[in-house]
């Protein structure tokens, strides 16, 4: 088990960002996709991203790359992932028919869409039960979906890039490995809002405290756009899925 930093050691420097190794791997998977023609680099790419985010093995990483990933928590490796991983699969997807995979995925397909089925079904519990993370599934439902939350802006992106592309995948694409995607796909086909924690922890704005320096100049203290909402009669997630399919 690979020994990552706590969230609670240090919640200050949980803000500080991604370090730099880990941007690089990030952009190097997705740069791959994003060619004027799609070769076969891509494939690599689906490997290194199933294996570094759901199988968890650093194993013939950099060193710079594997210290950097052991200096965060797996949630904030999976968080700072997920929007590549959102880009990279609609973009295989809509290529599908190019690919010459009309009838059934490919091997690279299926094992990035199995990344993104993880990432937004199971990730968050997989990341709970990490050792260093000091979190159990014990405490109470608040706690617990505030730490583990998905943002607004990240639900808004799966929307934008798979509500058109939501007849390119199949039921029968959905089998073995591919299975538990079946909640995501199935509301989907039938514009409805997939039942998971994603999509249906409720947000509201997070008010910006603004202050004065001895300069006379306001500084915000927080640019932070949204947060998850305890309160349940706040739009969220659910209502703008709901507007956009």
């Amino acid at each position: 088990m690979v020994k990552r930093k706590s969230l609670d050691d240090n919640e200050a420097e949980c803000g500080k960002g991604v370090p730099f190794p880990i941007q690089t791997f990030l952009w190097r998977q997705t740069s791959a996709f994003l060619r004027p023609k799609l070769g076969k680099q891509y494939e690599a790419s689906c490997v290194s991203f199933e294996r570094v985010l759901v199988e968890n093995k650093l194993h013939g990483l950099s060193p710079a790359l594997s210290e950097a990933i052991q200096s965060i928590s797996r949630w904030e490796l999976v968080q700072a992932a997920l929007p590549h991983v959102l880009h990279c699969t609609s973009i295989l997807l809509s290529n599908r028919n190019k690919l010459g995979h009309q009838d059934k995925l490919g091997v690279a397909e299926t094992k990035l869409l199995h990344t993104l089925h993880w990432m937004l079904l199971d990730a968050a519990q997989e990341c709970n039960h990490e050792p260093s993370l000091g979190h159990g599934w014990s405490e109470d439902e608040h706690a617990r979906t505030k730490l583990f939350h998905k943002s607004m802006s990240t639900v808004e992106l799966f929307v934008f890039l798979f509500a058109p592309l939501t007849h390119r995948i199949k039921e029968s694409d959905l089998t073995f490995r591919l299975a538990s995607g079946l909640v995501i796909w199935q509301p989907m086909w039938e514009h409805r809002q997939p039942d998971i924690p994603a999509f249906t922890a409720l947000i509201k704005p997070v008010r910006n405290i603004v202050t004065g320096n001895k300069s006379g100049f306001l500084c915000p203290v927080s640019f932070q756009d949204i947060s998850p909402c305890w309160s349940a009669n706040l739009p969220g997630p659910a209502s703008t899925l709901r507007h956009l399919l």
